[in-house]
């Protein structure tokens, strides 16, 4: 698979970059960080002219289609900036199209890898974004709160009404939750989008051994009393967590009203 994806990069830089009304290219995630592994997707992102970004993005499928044979692409919607594209060679390109003034310093443009910048519409973002620095603020353990104990009453509510799949859809919510909480109290930016797996387990981890255990641990039986239990047991970890993020954004941590409100779901 990597000299399928060299292969397929080298195509659609050469495609890109021979486009007139393409200001620059650049790559993210696992490729432009170097951590990446046999199945890593491409995350291409292209940098247009603003009265040209309409037109890339009506075109976005059939430029891909010039890049290798394509098995299938995901979504419909014409009108996202973006297409996600799955090739015969079982590497995917996950391409956006953007303009000048949307790319700005960012956590997220950390560590972007630049591929094609001529006019260096790149180099102020790439310095500024190096310098940024991820800190958890009252807003993200705030809304991180809200959302563990939201999970917590909508897995008893399922499982109170037998939709299991539903419980556990839920259930690996507050899970994904958790994890999220010990990234912000590592002061560590989680590269992956809410509610994906990517890169929490693995080679890749940036977790502890005890933090993997717990996850392992978390694991249940498909029945409601398994979904119960797992639920309980991740509880102390969220009362420790709130404790110890609200102290470190400087907010309430509202212990007894929390344990009320997850009480209410035993």
């Amino acid at each position: 698979m990597p000299q399928h994806r060299a292969i397929l990069l080298k195509k659609a830089l050469k495609d890109l970059t021979e486009d007139p009304y393409v200001l620059a290219v650049y790559l993210c995630g696992s490729l432009a960080k170097g951590d990446f592994d046999n199945f890593s997707d491409i995350d291409l992102h292209t940098i247009v002219l603003p009265e040209k970004k309409e037109s890339f993005i009506k075109g976005k499928r059939e430029r891909a289609q010039k890049w290798g044979e394509v098995l299938f692409f995901e979504g419909f919607n014409p009108f996202v900036p973006h297409v996600v594209t799955h090739y015969d060679t079982f590497v995917k390109v996950d391409s956006w199209y953007h303009t000048p003034e949307e790319i700005i310093p960012s956590i997220w443009l950390k560590e972007l890898e630049v591929l094609h910048d001529p006019h260096n519409t790149l180099s102020k973002i790439k310095i500024e974004s190096s310098k940024l620095v991820y800190e958890p603020s009252s807003v993200d353990v705030e809304f991180w709160r809200g959302k563990i104990l939201a999970f917590i009453h909508e897995t008893y509510r399922a499982v109170m009404r037998n939709e299991i799949y539903y419980a556990l859809s839920n259930l690996e919510r507050l899970r994904w939750l958790i994890v999220s909480s010990w990234y912000l109290e590592m002061e560590e930016h989680l590269d992956s989008p809410y509610g994906v797996w990517s890169k929490i387990e693995g080679k890749r981890s940036k977790l502890k051994q005890w933090q993997l255990s717990l996850l392992e641990n978390w694991d249940t039986n498909h029945n409601s009393n398994g979904i119960m239990k797992t639920m309980v047991s991740i509880i102390p970890e969220f009362y420790r967590l709130n404790k110890h993020l609200s102290k470190k954004v400087q907010i309430d941590s509202n212990e007894e009203n929390i344990k009320k409100i997850v009480e209410m779901a035993y």
